[in-house]
């Protein structure tokens, strides 16, 4: 009886650490994973900027960060298999839509040209929508394609999505 008691713990304590094995080694590179894409993020968005957390999407990380010094928002999306950037969209304080027009497709890009000196390819918009305008840049840079929303107002870069190649 006490033989079968040893037997049957010792087959029990090894059926646990072959599953404990297997579901630690997944739990393990996703982890890692995480790691890489904050470290990763991080490597995109200025020095002094917060981490707000991470989520996992399926087959990608969304890693959120806030700029004190701005208030600006940054949701960068890190590919988990390749552990590449896919997008980063930096959303400010501003709204983009107003009802006034101070600023010139000319101001625009002016603007947009003191933000990116390498962009190419710029085409700008204007959009009108219930009385309410915005100005929309798009053009690619070193690294990636942009679209900007830009405040016809005032020249405020209101929303970035940076998609990178």
């Amino acid at each position: 009886m006490n033989l079968k008691k040893t037997i049957f713990s010792v087959i029990a304590l090894f059926m646990l650490a072959i599953c404990a094995t297997c579901f630690a080694g997944p739990l393990q590179a996703t982890l890692a994973q995480k790691e890489q894409a904050i470290a990763v993020a991080k490597a995109e968005v200025p020095a002094n900027i917060n981490y707000l957390g991470i989520k996992n999407d399926e087959d990608e990380f969304e890693v959120s960060f806030q700029d004190p010094a701005t208030l600006e928002y940054y949701e960068v999306e890190v590919i988990a298999a390749t552990g590449k950037i896919k997008t980063i969209e930096i959303k400010g304080a501003n709204t983009a839509k107003s009802a006034t027009v101070n600023q010139t497709e000319a101001d625009i890009k002016a603007i947009v040209l003191a933000a990116y000196p390498d962009a190419q390819n710029l085409v700008i918009t204007q959009d009108t929508e219930n009385g309410l305008t915005e100005y929309e840049a798009k053009f690619t840079a070193t690294k990636f394609t942009v679209k900007l929303e830009l405040n016809p107002a005032t020249g405020a870069i209101c929303k970035r999505e940076h998609k990178y190649f």
